[in-house]
């Protein structure tokens, strides 16, 4: 109950999200480390079409971290997140981002260019260790490329 709350907070914030209400097409790409950040992903997006209403047709690209292993895949899915709208990074913090998907935010950056676009990191509640690392790093990424960066940090979700 606190997961949706939170991401209700977040959909309400009229700085990141309202200029949307407005659209009749909205493209994100989606990517998570397993099945409880997928679970995460997949709340988000249920609960932002939601938000979005039936005049506005969200087109979710979802991609699963392994699938990076494979070059040919790290480059469509590069190429995808370049012309979203949004993009949401959900990760378990304390393992931090591996050398795979970090080769596909670069491709991603470099392919991006100008287009306006939001991060939205969906990340575990605050653990021992070095909770902002992966944070730190997004946040350096969304600076490097213009983006709106919005961070949810909610405790694992009830998969379905």
């Amino acid at each position: 109950m606190v997961a949706w709350f939170i991401m209700e907070a977040t959909l309400a914030k009229p700085e990141v999200w309202e200029h949307w209400r407005e659209a009749k097409q909205l493209a994100l790409v989606a990517t998570f480390e397993d099945s409880i950040t997928g679970t995460r992903v997949k709340n988000f997006c249920r609960l932002l079409s939601r938000h979005l209403g039936q005049k506005c047709r969200l087109i979710e690209h979802v991609w699963l971290f392994s699938t990076f292993r494979l070059p040919d895949l790290q480059q469509i899915a590069a190429e995808e997140a370049s012309t979203a709208d949004a993009v949401i990074i959900s990760v378990h913090q304390a393992r931090g981002l591996s050398d795979e998907v970090k080769r596909w935010i670069e491709l991603w950056m470099e392919r991006k260019g100008n287009r306006t676009a939001i991060l939205l990191a969906l990340l575990d509640p605050a653990f021992e260790g070095q909770p902002d690392s992966v944070r730190a790093y997004l946040q350096g990424v969304a600076s490097r490329g213009n983006m709106k960066f919005v961070v949810e940090s909610t405790p694992a979700p009830e998969i379905e």
